[in-house]
């Protein structure tokens, strides 16, 4: 079964991808698990992780940094990027990339970049950073009409700390209260009202934010190992190395009988997509 480590999509119209060390999956999502996912051929020969912008999708990793297909991997194009030869290990789409054309990726070593076009070419976007090795992005949710000052908040976390950007990725800013790996985040999807934002390590725990992701402080009694991490309307669901777990606010978790632990989940409409060493599967 091919590990999954990355997973993409826009909205529940649209083509679900996933990604890992086996290659590019377009997913079948009413398929079972040993049909599920459909390999697509792709051009990187080392790839990290898969993205979408409304009429293409992205691969992330070396040689190439990004490459991107418009007709769904049939035919593919090394984008343009800014000098940077370092893996891109991540990639997070604006939630209105539709409209603005904004895709980050982070990459390990040179920092974040950052496109207005879709992917086609990319810019260094490091303003603020003091770290270059990015292992994680997350944006929040768009404001509401009603939120004033319209921020864009996006978070990167790197090897020392994680940082928060309140203009879609021209500049960013250390977050304070936590110092060490910020190996995954997830933003809650009531962000402009809670303020809440979770970031988990391998090795400290899970760390919380209640003021829009400024500070961060460690979460008492949850999981000590945290390798994936997702928000939905419901609450939280993290993985540790045994199982899954779900919280209602960040704070107080339970384990989830009968899961196993995963490398990645992905909140969709239909689910949380959980991806790991066991392939892909929809925990309702």
């Amino acid at each position: 079964m091919p590990i999954i480590l990355s997973l993409s999509q826009l909205d529940t119209e649209q083509q679900l991808w996933a990604a890992g060390p086996e290659g590019l999956f377009a997913v079948n999502q009413s398929g079972h698990n040993g049909d599920m996912l459909n390999p697509v051929p792709q051009p990187e020969q080392e790839l990290y992780c898969c993205g979408v912008a409304d009429d293409r999708v992205l691969v992330g990793g070396l040689p190439h940094g990004v490459a991107f297909s418009l007709d769904a991997g049939d035919n593919w194009q090394a984008s343009w990027m800014d000098g940077v030869d370092a893996p891109v290990v991540c990639m997070a789409p604006d939630p209105r990339v539709a409209e603005t054309g904004v895709i980050l990726a982070g990459s390990a070593g040179g920092g974040i970049l950052r496109t207005r076009n879709r992917g086609s070419s990319w810019w260094v976007s490091n303003f603020g950073l003091r770290d270059y090795s990015v292992l994680t992005l997350a944006w929040a949710p768009v404001a509401p009409d009603d939120v004033w000052p319209r921020r864009e908040v996006v978070f990167a976390g790197t090897e020392e700390g994680i940082y928060r950007s309140p203009n879609a990725g021209l500049g960013w800013k250390r977050s304070e209260g936590f110092d060490g790996v910020c190996q995954v985040i997830a933003v809650s999807p009531h962000f402009h009202r809670d303020g809440l934002v979770l970031i988990g390590t391998e090795e400290i725990g899970l760390w919380r934010s209640q003021d829009g992701g400024h500070t961060f402080t460690q979460v008492e009694g949850a999981p000590r190992r945290v390798d994936a991490l997702t928000a939905n309307a419901a609450g939280w669901v993290l993985s540790n190395e045994e199982q899954l777990w779900s919280s209602p606010d960040g704070l107080t978790w339970s384990p989830l009988e009968n899961t196993r632990p995963t490398l990645t989940l992905f909140t969709t409409s239909s689910g949380v997509w959980s991806g790991g060493e066991h392939g892909l599967e929809l925990i309702k």
